[in-house]
């Protein structure tokens, strides 16, 4: 076998009745999912002298054992053309004597995204079933071949089905379950196990990587895992525990919950009660349990709870408004969120029936959560309940920037975006991770900037940008999210792709990343090029136009975009062109980096002729108005539309009038960087009222839009903690990989700051603090890095390497 996997390839396997046809009732789980245990028997004669490293895959999902010890999970997301493995070391889980490699697979390719009631993770991308592993025991001279073949043994599942119920808006998850545990063969991934009685597993097609396509057959295009394995955490205790209604709970189920001793629950016994985990979290809910057989035991799993907005004295989130214009699951407008403990669970549901034996529920995915609504219901035996816990997953970023500033709240800021970030980043970015665990590109360009400057990890934000590249469509554009087996494109967001390369090529000076995704580049703006009026901005372009949840504009449209051109889009695409030009002098494209420049100065001398009123200081949302908006009028000065006497006008209004259409938590973003190029980068305090509201709420993550009707964990909402970096602390690229860096720090109105940026040379520390009327500023950077300094009132300094310090007079 050759080193390199999956060149004398493993097949791809699956069950009897093949996976193009439906297989008959008896042969089939009893759910939408198809679910299939496979077996490898093999001998090890000496564990110390043994080695065997694996290669694994699966579509859809699939859980992978040694000798019964869960080893992984996978695959990645990926689609099906870039198919990811993985890679297990399993020597440390080898003995003496009889070994097994298990698996157990799950394959949603059978059911469509919709309807609403059913559907697989719309985040999942899949082919057909099927299950593939190379790898080879070497034991000295001899070796074993492991490959996934004929000699493999394949066993129908019985026990898991899978169910949305009470789904009211897509079903974007699609993994939540209804597992019977008495019909999982017991025993069945562990060596002990009699397999005789299952058949061979059917040999479906050869595996090929990516790379060595040659089979027609093989639809998959395998490549390696490009991000680490989640963090899976130690099972941890539930923070508090009530009955509905809010009444705490009886003396078994405290002991239960906070010391692990042991309740049995009588025969017919039924129980309801809210387990709560004091913050959002992204985790295995884990019940450990014996007996019980012919029980119910139903998971509903909430960010918050539900109240009727009447409820006498309680303090629930945002206010109550038609939701015409929101997507909002499990909502109606006569309950709105809360923590307050009267409120109901509301949400997606997991099912177990214990099997009567001793064994630990965990859900195949993990799910989001604050609030699980634990429901009980004792069959004819006695249920003895050992432990009620919960395990932490993520990416696991490791948080080694810090920031703390004389503003507590600023600081709560801090902590509250990071854990945000964190409950957004798993096999890839997501948007929010209870509702839709969907990577969108708009996030993503904040959060992967998050995770960057914050860990100094790029792998997930790498693999994020092959993630739209690869989505491309035939006309030039990224879709909106991706994985998706929903195809839905923004085109918006196809300009956020940019930048977040932009951010990714100044945070690693990764220019083998450039290259690869700069013709990607240009076929997203060969797009909006084909896509402007006479003037060359965008007009009347196709597909999803939104650019942010305004609550004025239907869908988060910007109006005039059906009809011709906008502030933002114009903008939008200005800058664009403004990046790609910085991109293409990187890699030595000179020439090409000019005509995009010259292409943007000309649209920006346009947009200002279309958009500009006089009367209003401030530019028009379309040609001739009368909207005017805050994010209309953001783009215009980030992207240079706006001249230096046109800023000057424009914050007369800009951003604080009521006639501006208002954003939500996403426009900030661009509204920041604006304030930040009129020289009032120190009026954010002023603006972060929403942030303050939040956390104020009990919120543990901020949400995705000012009503606090839909998610209440999204990381777009994470920016402010750049803003914290880049502006309290002032750290930014100069260069590439910070080769170079500035520090220009910002008051803010604090007193002090202190903290740290991730770069790849090392950790960039900037402290300051203002005693009398001068500011005294500490810094330190990686050796042999140059640092620009710019004080408050423009004193300059420069510095290599090591620690600087030195105080100025305030201007």
């Amino acid at each position: 076998m050759s080193e390199k996997p999956f060149v004398n390839s493993a097949s791809w396997i699956w069950s009897a009745e093949g996976s193009h046809s439906a297989p008959p009732p008896e042969a089939a789980s009893p759910s939408h999912y198809q679910v299939r245990y496979f077996r490898r028997p093999f001998e090890v004669a000496d564990p110390a002298a043994a080695a065997l490293t694996v290669h694994v895959s699966a579509d859809s999902r699939y859980l992978f054992f040694c000798n019964g010890v869960l080893v992984g999970r996978g695959p990645a997301k990926g689609d099906v053309n870039h198919h990811f493995y993985e890679t297990f070391d399993l020597a440390p889980h080898l003995r003496r004597g009889r070994n097994v490699l298990a698996a157990l697979v799950l394959d949603m390719s059978r059911v469509a995204h919709r309807p609403a009631l059913l559907g697989p993770p719309c985040s999942v991308m899949t082919y057909t079933g099927g299950f593939v592993l190379e790898g080879m025991l070497r034991q000295g001279a001899a070796t074993t071949d492991l490959r996934t073949d004929a000699a493999w043994k394949v066993a129908v599942d019985r026990a898991h089905r899978f169910q949305n119920e009470n789904t009211t808006f897509e079903g974007y998850l699609g993994y939540f379950e209804h597992r019977v545990s008495r019909l999982i063969p017991v025993g069945w991934n562990t060596p002990e196990f009699d397999d005789t009685a299952w058949p061979a597993a059917h040999v479906l097609f050869r595996a090929e990587l990516l790379e060595n396509r040659r089979d027609p057959a093989s639809p998959y295009g395998l490549m390696p895992r490009m991000v680490p394995m989640l963090e899976e955490g130690a099972p941890v205790p539930f923070t508090d525990a009530f009955l509905t209604g809010g009444a705490p709970v009886p003396a078994g189920w405290h002991d239960l919950l906070t010391q692990g001793r042991p309740l049995t629950l009588a025969p017919g016994t039924a129980v309801t009660l809210v387990l709560d985990a004091a913050v959002l979290t992204t985790a295995y809910p884990r019940l450990t349990a014996a007996g019980g057989a012919g029980s119910v035991v139903r998971l509903t799993y909430a960010e918050a709870l539900r109240l009727r907005w009447d409820t006498p004295g309680a303090k629930l989130l945002g206010r109550q408004q038609s939701l015409a214009n929101l997507a909002s699951h499990f909502a109606d407008e006569s309950r709105g969120w809360t923590f307050d403990r009267r409120g109901e669970v509301t949400g997606w549901s997991d099912i177990w029936e214990p099997s009567g034996r001793d064994e630990v529920f965990e859900p195949l995915h993990w799910r989001a959560f604050r609030y699980i609504g634990l429901q009980v219901k004792v069959g004819s035996a006695p249920l003895t309940l050992h432990g009620i816990q919960h395990r932490f997953t993520a990416y696991p970023y490791r948080v080694t920037a810090t920031f703390r500033s004389s503003d507590p709240a600023l600081d709560r800021i801090w902590a509250v975006g990071l854990h945000t970030m964190r409950m957004c980043s798993h096999e890839t970015f997501e948007d929010c991770p209870h509702y839709e665990q969907m990577q969108y590109a708009g996030d993503t360009m904040i959060t992967s900037k998050l995770g960057m400057l914050t860990t100094g990890d790029y792998r997930l934000s790498r693999q994020a940008l092959y993630h739209f590249d690869w989505s491309r469509l035939s006309d030039g554009l990224t879709q909106a999210r991706y994985p998706s087996r929903l195809v839905q494109v923004i085109p918006a967001w196809s300009i956020h792709w940019i930048t977040n390369l932009k951010d990714y090529f100044y945070c690693t000076g990764d220019r083998a990343t450039l290259r690869d995704l700069l013709p990607g580049v240009r076929a997203v703006l060969d797009w909006y090029r084909r896509h402007t009026d006479g003037d060359g901005l965008p007009a009347r372009m196709p597909y999803w136009n939104i650019t942010d949840w305004c609550p004025w504009w239907p869908r988060g449209v910007v109006p005039g975009a059906d009809t011709g051109p906008t502030c933002i889009h114009a903008a939008q695409y200005i800058n664009a062109l403004d990046e790609a030009a910085l991109l293409l002098r990187h890699v030595g494209a000179t020439a090409e980096a000019e005509g995009y420049a010259r292409e943007a100065d000309a649209a920006r001398r346009q947009a200002h002729a279309r958009f500009w009123s006089e009367a209003e200081g401030l530019y028009f949302d379309r040609p001739g108005g009368p909207e005017i908006s805050q994010y209309g009028n953001a783009w215009a000065i980030v992207a240079g539309v706006a001249g230096e006497r046109e800023r000057a006008i424009m914050l007369r209004r800009f951003p604080t009038d009521p006639q501006l259409a208002p954003g939500s938590f996403f426009w900030w973003h661009t509204g920041f960087a604006a304030l930040a190029r009129c020289g009032r980068a120190d009026d954010v305090p002023q603006h972060l009222g929403p942030w303050h509201e939040s956390i104020g709420y009990g919120l543990s993550t901020f949400v995705e839009e000012n009503s606090y009707w839909r998610s209440l964990c999204h990381a777009w909402s994470a920016h402010p903690v750049l803003e914290f970096q880049q502006r309290i602390l002032g750290v930014t690229p100069a260069e590439p990989g910070f080769a170079k860096i500035r520090i220009e720090p910002h008051r803010f109105g604090l007193t002090h700051a202190a903290g740290s940026v991730c770069t790849p040379l090392g950790l960039v520390e900037v402290a300051w603090r203002i005693a009398g009327d001068r500011f005294h500023l500490a810094a330190s950077v990686p050796a042999g890095v140059e640092a620009a300094v710019t004080f408050p009132g423009g004193t300059r300094r420069s510095f290599t390497g090591g620690r600087f310090e030195e105080a100025v007079a305030l201007a």
